[in-house]
């Protein structure tokens, strides 16, 4: 196994020619995550400096792979040959606000019917900068984790990344197929990343769709991938449609009228209650239910839905009943 100073939690970081940005970000690992853990830091052939230092550090573990695989690949072929009881992936322009890490494996000890941690991600650069967090919704509702922290039996259960996708559309599938096994999809409360966006390219680190609409950023090469993938949960949920539609023809515009849209209602953002409001698999009870939790904006899809014979992890769901 690639993995000898934790079984704990791996944390995987893919590089390439960012080698400041990388050093934020190791640092940020370093300085605010208390849990046993251990990095594995994934570099596709940079020629900035980066092996060299990687080379030098002694608590952490490089893998050089020496090209650049696309993010699925890359993280894929790593993860494959670690064994721990949690994981998570970052980009190397990421900056990991302190105590992030140990909070979302706090929460999945304690709550087992919780899949994934997604991490909370602010902009701190561009035009996301004005937003309080960053992450689309699907084009079936299911809101997106940029970042997340998940056991790595799951991951495995799952295929982990779909190398269908070579970067765009990872975590949005991966944050899918989670919920497809039957298990919930929580994001904290509070901004656990802080992205200090670097210019899109093509290389091993992520790229992420991080705008409200699910056609912003989107590439064709994936969309019709994922729409393929998951197009059993194209079907009418009435319950929460219906309360869903109320809340957004009655309620969303007494609550954030134009000129309050920077306020806060029931400790939610106005772009928190859009995710509760288009979010399709949120309890409209979200906000009450998670009160006094560290984590919102629960994800989970009902239960016929998952039992689908054209649900790709059918399965999963029924060996956990």
């Amino acid at each position: 196994m690639l993995n000898r100073r934790s079984n704990y939690l791996v944390i995987l970081i893919a590089t390439y020619n960012r080698l400041d940005l990388l050093k934020q970000s190791l640092s940020s690992i370093a300085a605010g995550t208390r849990c046993s853990h251990e990095i594995i830091v994934i570099d596709g052939g940079s020629t900035d400096g980066t092996i060299d230092y990687l080379a030098s550090q002694s608590g952490i573990t490089p893998v050089f792979q020496g090209e650049l695989l696309g993010a699925a690949r890359a993280y894929n072929q790593v993860w494959q040959q670690i064994d721990s009881r949690y994981t998570c992936w970052l980009s190397d322009d990421t900056e990991v606000v302190p105590g992030s890490l140990d909070l979302a494996v706090r929460i999945l000890e304690s709550r087992p019917q919780i899949g994934m941690v997604g991490l909370k991600m602010r902009d701190t650069i561009g035009v996301g900068k004005s937003k309080p967090y960053m992450g689309a919704r699907s084009i079936y509702g299911i809101i997106n984790c940029n970042h997340g922290v998940l056991a790595t039996r799951l991951l495995r259960d799952v295929g982990y990344f779909n190398e269908n996708y070579r970067t765009y559309g990872i975590d949005p599938d991966l944050t899918a197929s989670v919920l497809c096994t039957g298990k919930q999809v929580v994001l904290t409360k509070q901004a656990s990343i802080l992205h200090h966006r670097a210019g899109i390219v093509e290389s091993n680190t992520e790229t992420n769709q991080t705008d409200d609409s699910p056609n912003v950023n989107l590439r064709d090469a994936w969309v019709d991938v994922y729409q393929q993938k998951f197009k059993f949960l194209d079907v009418p949920i009435i319950p929460y449609d219906r309360t869903k539609a109320w809340l957004t023809q009655h309620l969303k515009p007494i609550l954030f009228p134009p000129e309050q849209r920077n306020s806060r209602r029931l400790g939610f953002s106005y772009r928190d209650w859009r995710n509760l409001i288009k979010g399709r698999f949120v309890s409209p009870l979200d906000p009450i239910q998670n009160l006094f939790h560290p984590y919102y904006l629960t994800q989970q899809i009902p239960l016929p839905l998952l039992r689908s014979d054209a649900n790709p992890y059918r399965d999963l769901v029924e060996q956990s009943r």
